[in-house]
């Protein structure tokens, strides 16, 4: 009996992981001959999981400038999500010498925002998907362009898919126009390396990357995010670049990434649309609150960060208490709705709670009430005052899942 017991507890942790994630958009290189295993636990496959047909393009991945891709995976051994980044390379074949510049950092709900895992059917597509642009200060050109994930629960493992990447120069026009935040890093950092390097990423927590770059997403629970100044990994890195490994507070780009003009992306996950910021001076610290956000949003510093426009079917919120000032308490459906109060600051319906409220960015305001969608402009007076300040960039929609 307890040999039947044993192999069965075997069989359903082997089940779980042949059912890793795997990039599915962009294409990746040698999908055909992809796995969906971590790296080389001694990074022997670093960079793009290294084999025979590494470098072989079965799609060419067209990316226009400024205009929003989309990150995509299947699988469902998710372990509990974790953070991501999303960096580029002008090598077409990267070896372990290659320059990663990171374009936009994850910290926490990557590849989804769960407990545990999605699944264990290792075709199933990931419901939860991220959005991301090639910004401003990349060339054009043909790329490499490579997702990296540090899974929450779990081995301490480091996952990375690859994809080639031809980026072509984007429309003077956007079709959606939304302030951003004033930039405070003028370069694009070093890719994060943990796990495979001697440098180790500890258990049950969110990381924050030590140079996450300009463009940083929150997606996961407060209550996972590693505490502000906590180094990201242990020991000492045998590659990976150098600052690598310190605390995840510096937005500022250095070591051998290279240089040029960061901008921010709009971004949004399947099942509901987290809150961005473009710089990491309001990096959000651990909530102890009893209903955590499903998503959530640095806290109020000097430079606040945008909520993005959502499109989504779902019906307004049903408030179940309010304040005086609008702040709605307790709980909330549909998942997802928001609350936008007097158009200076929102909340949201994050699993079944409605969220502490957040300040709006500097210069925009959100239309007032309850609505399943967040309608954010730009006050015009503080747009002609910050001009120079305010850049324009294009959003994506946000697919309701």
């Amino acid at each position: 009996m307890m040999l039947a017991k044993t192999f069965l507890v075997a069989a359903l942790g082997a089940s779980v992981a042949n059912a890793h994630m795997i990039m599915t958009q962009p294409v990746p290189y040698g999908k055909d001959s992809l796995t969906n295993s971590p790296l080389d636990a001694q990074g022997g496959d670093f960079p793009c999981k290294l084999r025979d047909g590494t470098y072989t393009v079965s799609t060419e991945n067209m990316m226009t400038i400024g205009e929003v891709q989309q990150l995509r995976f299947q699988g469902g051994a998710t372990h509990g999500g974790g953070s991501c980044q999303i960096s580029l390379t002008e090598d077409r074949a990267p070896t372990k010498s290659s320059t990663w510049k990171v374009i936009k950092s994850i910290e926490g709900g990557c590849p989804a925002n769960v407990d545990g895992n999605l699944g264990s059917d290792a075709s199933a597509a990931d419901p939860y998907h991220f959005n991301f642009t090639i910004p401003d200060g990349i060339a054009t050109g043909k790329y490499t362009l490579a997702w990296t994930w540090f899974n929450r629960i779990g081995n301490r493992e480091m996952y990375m898919n690859c994809a080639p990447v031809t980026v072509t120069s984007g429309s003077s026009k956007r079709s959606v126009e939304a302030p951003v935040i004033e930039q405070r890093s003028s370069s694009f950092p070093p890719m994060f390396v943990a796990n495979i390097n001697g440098c180790t990423t500890k258990e049950g927590i969110d990381i924050r990357f030590p140079q996450p770059g300009s463009v940083v997403e929150y997606d996961g629970n407060p209550i996972n995010l590693a505490p502000a100044g906590e180094a990201a990994c242990s020991g000492t890195p045998t590659f990976g670049g150098a600052g690598d490994t310190g605390s995840g507070t510096s937005s500022s780009g250095s070591g051998s990434s290279g240089s040029g003009s960061g901008s921010s992306a709009s971004s949004t996950v399947a099942g509901g649309s987290p809150i961005e910021t473009s710089t990491q001076a309001g990096a959000p610290a651990p909530s102890s609150t009893s209903a955590p956000a499903e998503t959530s949003a640095p806290a109020e510093t000097s430079v606040p960060s945008a909520p993005q426009p959502v499109v989504s079917s779902t019906a307004p919120a049903s408030p179940s208490g309010s304040s005086s000032s609008g702040t709605l308490t307790g709980s909330c459906s549909p998942e997802g709705s928001w609350n936008c109060i007097a158009g200076t600051s929102f909340q949201r319906c994050a699993n079944g709670q409605w969220t502490v409220s957040q300040q709006m960015a500097a210069g925009t305001q959100c239309t007032a009430g309850m609505s399943s969608d967040l309608s954010v402009s730009a006050i015009k007076a503080a747009r002609e005052i910050s001009a120079m300040r305010f850049r324009k960039r294009t959003i994506g929609d946000s697919h309701h899942v």
